[in-house]
Parts: C-alpha cells; structure tokens; sequence
C-alpha cells in the first residue's frame, strides 16, 4: 500500500468517525429520552449499548479493512465473552438475581456499560477478521 492510498484512508475513517459519534449521539438522546421499555429495559439502556457495539466495531475498522482469517479463539474467549457479559449485567439483573451486581454498580458507575459494549464490539471484530 503506497502512503497516498494510507493517508486517505485515515481521512475517510476519521469522517466517518465524526459522522458517526455525531448521529450516535443523537441517536442515545432520543432513546433516552422515549420513557418506555422494552421487556423492562430502558430504551436509554438499550441505546447506550447499541451505540457502543456499533464504536467498537467502527473503531477495529482503524486498523485496516478486515478480510477473512482463522478464528481468533483467546481474544473470543477471554475477551469478548466477558466483556458481553458484562455489558449485559444490568440486563440480566432485571430477570434474574445477579451476584455482585451492587460492586458491578460501583464499578461502572459512569457509563460503564458504554464502554464494556465498545471493547465487547472491539474484541468481535478483531477475533472474526484480521486486518488488510
């Protein structure tokens, strides 16, 4: 890949990453805002983590374009599975009696459940596909 081709495509991923931090935030302010629920989880809730999901997944574009490679298994296993467990806790604290879940309060106390959903996107993309 020559540096013309590599500077252009930064340029374009940070576009689209402007794009679309700017429409997902405004995507989480209507969710929040709608003070319904869907099988008792906050629209604002469901949101957040959709939001995430899709960052994360946009920022493992940052390495390149992902073509097709051998499953990462270590990555999918120790990271990926935690991480979507743990974005998931408030979820299941609503249906089930979760352990630890006050710790789990503490511990992501400001938007963690953001940031769980980013790195559980992060660790599926980069353990399904490598990068160009």
């Amino acid at each position: 890949m020559n540096k013309s081709k590599g500077y252009f495509y930064y340029l374009l991923w940070l576009l689209g990453a402007l794009v679309l931090v700017y429409y997902g935030n405004r995507f989480v302010a209507i969710m929040e805002q709608n003070p319904e629920r869907l099988l008792k989880i906050s629209y604002g809730m469901l949101g957040n983590m959709l939001y995430g999901l899709v960052l994360g997944a946009y920022a493992s574009l940052l390495g390149g374009l992902p073509n097709r490679r051998k499953f990462y298994r270590p990555l999918f296993f120790f990271i990926f599975i935690p991480s979507l467990i743990l974005m998931l806790y408030p979820v299941l604290s609503l249906y089930l009696n979760m352990p630890y879940y006050s710790l789990y309060k503490d511990v992501a106390a400001q938007e963690g459940h953001f940031y769980f959903s980013v790195l559980c996107g992060l660790s599926l993309m980069k353990s399904l596909f490598g990068s160009r």
